[in-house]
């Protein structure tokens, strides 16, 4: 359980790097790795960061994703909905910010975390953004099959990117678009 007023905040994208969540919201009380069940990380359109789709989470019964759960205070946690609702990043207004429950080595613990309501669009992420989410996980002690599952997301995002691009110039006359499926 969170200290009192304190709450806790699960990273799963860029906000991994301490560096960078440090210069977010500064010094944090904890820091546990820890795993979201029955979902799975996209990089979304229709969430941009650093030049490339933004990450963020999806219901999936199959699926897990891997982050670091975050103690922080409440004013802290108001310094991140500033953060992640910048409509210069969540251009479509669609951020979302959702209680989940996630596994720890201390067990599971109720955390906030923040994703979007949108059409499920996949762009690819920048290398910036992708190393960001890549030095989180190598720096919170995981190991390279996380690694592996971030990078095999972020080759999707461009594969989906990709196939979703050939298919809106698909155009057979005015007006009319066709599905190269």
């Amino acid at each position: 359980m969170a200290a009192s007023g304190n709450v806790f905040y699960f990273a799963y994208g860029s906000n991994m790097d301490p560096r960078r969540f440090r210069e977010r919201v500064g010094p944090w009380v904890s820091r546990l790795r820890a795993t979201l069940h029955d979902h799975a990380l996209r990089f979304a359109e229709n969430v941009r960061s650093e030049g490339g789709g933004g990450a963020v989470v999806d219901a999936d019964l199959d699926a897990r994703v891997d982050g670091v759960l975050f103690e922080i205070t409440a004013a802290q946690m108001a310094a991140m909905d500033r953060e992640e609702f910048d409509a210069a990043r969540d251009r479509r207004r669609s951020g979302r910010r959702m209680q989940v429950t996630v596994r720890t080595a201390a067990g599971d613990r109720r955390a906030e975390l923040y994703t979007v309501a949108d059409d499920g669009r996949w762009h690819p992420p920048s290398e910036r953004y992708l190393a960001h989410i890549l030095r989180g996980l190598e720096d919170a002690g995981y190991e390279a099959p996380a690694l592996e599952r971030v990078r095999a997301t972020a080759a999707r995002a461009e594969r989906r990117a990709a196939f979703s691009g050939k298919a809106e110039r698909a155009d057979d006359g005015p007006g009319e678009e066709t599905w190269n499926g």
